[in-house]
């Protein structure tokens, strides 16, 4: 479990308590569902329909149509309009970064979409710039924040496709015992709520601490604080400029939050999953959490507390709120035979009718902003109007070619902090330290 965790962290920090769901055989080719004529035509020829290849997500992970149960009559559809034929090789999220990077040295991947998870810089040169191919109409549509974790040395080279920005979530029925009746605005607000609803043998707050690299870990939860507090973690030129007021004032308030009421577990956690399992079984009132955990905490089959849990955006620190993204995202390969049909692909998988269905079937929510302000899209997922809300202020996870490195330094030094082996100002200064070492190394 460590040693998969070094490479793909996300896998286990996100989405373990998903993983119970039935997915497609590891490694499966699965074609997607294509017109009878398109599957006979076998591989692409000149005269035939031109094959498309993609490396994706197993269901319940976020995965596209063909993959996971939606929009396959308008997938069908679109290829035969586009005479193409899509063939998909879905694989455990946990599998497709060493799969990428194997490939990619190769010199000869098979693929010409590939997912991606904020690996865009360090696979930076074997993807396609698409950023100029990719409509005026759909970048418009899309939170100017979501470019950012699939740009890197200012090309655009991905288009990231479900909304995933960590929010509060809340005990309701705690609220209205403690006499709170609304959620925590401010970083001052969300001290106190944590004091006063660690009671009864349980704790105001729980986050996972346990890991400190990758998206969801440590490090990644910390830049959400840096960001509400007027940080950010490098300069124009890639330097580490984090060690700071606000990079302190971060570090500080995990502490000072740690000290109101966080649930002491939170330390050895490595993932969202065992946080949300404490959450949902009434053990602690408050949690950061990802969208796509929504549906499982209010499913009364997992959870004890289905139909009291809110959701707000993230308390506010001294320049606002702000949140961190979770970076899935489809690229296209410099290998492609057919960047500009690729390309098309992904639009397709991001039209608003597929979008809609990506969040009514899946629970996945959609990226696409007049999407997520569909009412019925919001009537099924009630919290879609909470995340859309936290869309509009900044967001970033600061993905880099060295992320797991950088994120694992920084980690690190905030668990020492948080333990009180030292202070927030020395696990800063020292974490930008290394970080610095990494980044001019590179």
């Amino acid at each position: 479990m460590d040693d998969r965790r070094l490479v793909a962290p996300r896998g286990l920090t996100r989405r373990s308590l998903l993983k119970r769901g039935a997915g497609l055989g590891a490694g499966a080719l699965a074609l997607g569902a294509m017109p009878p004529f398109l599957a006979a035509c076998g591989s692409s020829t000149p005269s035939g329909p031109k094959e498309l290849k993609v490396l994706t997500n197993q269901p319940p992970d976020p995965a596209p149509p063909g993959v996971a149960d939606y929009s396959e009559e308008a997938f069908a559809t679109w290829q035969t309009d586009n005479a193409a034929r899509v063939s998909y090789e879905s694989i455990p999220y946990t599998q497709i970064h060493d799969k990428l990077a194997t490939a990619f040295a190769s010199g000869n991947p098979p693929w010409d979409i590939v997912y991606m998870s904020g690996w865009v810089p360090e696979f930076s040169k074997n993807l396609a710039t698409i950023g100029d191919m990719i409509s005026a109409e759909l970048k418009s549509d899309l939170p100017p924040s979501s470019f950012k974790t699939v740009t890197w040395d200012g090309k655009i080279q991905g288009v990231v496709f479900t909304l995933s920005l960590m929010t509060l979530f809340y005990n309701t029925e705690h609220f209205e015992q403690a006499g709170l009746s609304e959620p925590p605005k401010t970083w001052d607000d969300l001290l106190r709520y944590t004091k006063e609803l660690t009671r009864d043998g349980r704790y105001g707050w729980v986050n996972n601490y346990g890991a400190p690299e990758g998206i969801g870990g440590t490090a990644n939860l910390w830049m959400s604080y840096l960001q509400q507090a007027g940080g950010t973690m490098y300069d124009e030129g890639g330097l580490p400029i984090f060690n700071d007021a606000a990079g302190v004032d971060a570090a500080q308030f995990m502490i000072d939050l740690w000290d109101a009421g966080t649930e002491p577990g939170s330390i050895s956690y490595v993932g969202i999953a065992d946080t949300t399992n404490v959450f949902t079984a009434g053990k602690a009132s408050m949690m950061m959490n990802w969208p796509f955990m929504w549906k499982p905490a209010n499913d009364p089959a997992a959870s004890a507390i289905a139909g009291k849990i809110g959701a707000a955006v993230l308390p506010a620190g001294a320049a606002g709120t702000a949140s961190i993204d979770g970076t899935d995202a489809f690229t296209v390969t410099t290998a492609s035979k057919s960047p500009e049909l690729a390309t098309k692909l992904i639009e397709f998988y991001l039209a608003p009718e597929v979008q809609k269905r990506q969040v009514l079937d899946t629970g996945w929510l959609p990226i696409r902003l007049s999407t997520l302000e569909d009412a019925e899209v919001q009537a099924a997922a009630t919290n879609a109007p909470i995340v859309l809300e936290q869309a509009k202020s900044p967001y970033d996870s600061f993905v880099t070619p060295d992320y797991i490195e950088v994120t694992q330094a920084i980690g690190t030094e905030l668990q020492r902090c948080i333990r009180k082996e030292k202070s927030a100002q020395q696990a800063i200064k020292d974490a930008s330290d290394q970080v610095a070492s990494i980044v001019t190394s590179r």
